[in-house]
């Protein structure tokens, strides 16, 4: 008896049933990066999300936290009294969210008393409270507002003759969704030819 070959399409539903597992198990790029910042480890949190906007320019939401950790992290220096800490930290953050006055203020009393540290001008309480950052920076992690859209994504390594399909079976549990990876790795020249060890982005949102 002749054994026929197994269809594409089976060999596809195959495929699928054996990375089924893959899109409950896809993290969040910033996981790692939400750790940093929910342990208070505030200087880890911003150098990885520098990191991941190095990676992907076009994170927005990357970008938010970061901004948000910065201003953070000026606040608290400016009021310990480390000014230059606080002026690179806040006019880093004023370059994040350019509308906001109040970041570009406390950067030059920052600078102002970092040149000349004598009781010039007193800064309030409030100015320096960082609960509003604080609030931001978990909906953009948590949240479902515009920031926590705006960029969840994973990272995929490519394997050994690994094909974009493949990929999207393995996170969308869908083929014809392979167009989204692509678009969303606008360095790849041809995406039928995916090179071993090159870092994928890959949209977790529909």
């Amino acid at each position: 008896m002749r054994r026929s070959s197994p269809k594409p399409a089976a060999a596809l539903l195959a495929l699928a049933l054996l990375a089924g597992t893959a899109r409950l198990d896809a993290q969040d790029a910033l996981d790692r990066g939400a750790g940093f910042f929910l342990s208070g480890r505030l200087d880890s949190a911003i150098t990885f999300f520098s990191g991941a906007i190095k990676e992907n320019p076009r994170d927005s939401r990357a970008k938010e936290i970061l901004g948000h950790c910065l201003a953070i992290k000026g606040k608290e220096a400016l009021r310990e009294g480390r000014y230059a800490e606080a002026r690179a930290a806040l006019s880093a953050a004023a370059e994040a969210f350019p509308r906001n006055s109040d970041l570009k203020l406390l950067a030059l009393l920052a600078e102002l008393d970092e040149k000349a540290p004598t009781p010039s001008v007193t800064v309030s309480t409030g100015a320096l409270e960082t609960a509003a950052e604080m609030n931001a920076v978990f909906e953009c992690l948590f949240g479902d507002g515009p920031c926590a859209k705006g960029g969840r994504y994973a990272v995929h390594i490519v394997r050994e003759g690994e094909t974009m399909a493949e990929i999207a079976i393995k996170y969308y549990g869908d083929m014809s969704l392979w167009e989204k990876i692509w678009a969303a790795n606008p360095q790849l020249p041809n995406p039928h030819r995916l090179e071993k060890n090159i870092k994928l982005l890959i949209p977790l949102d529909k």
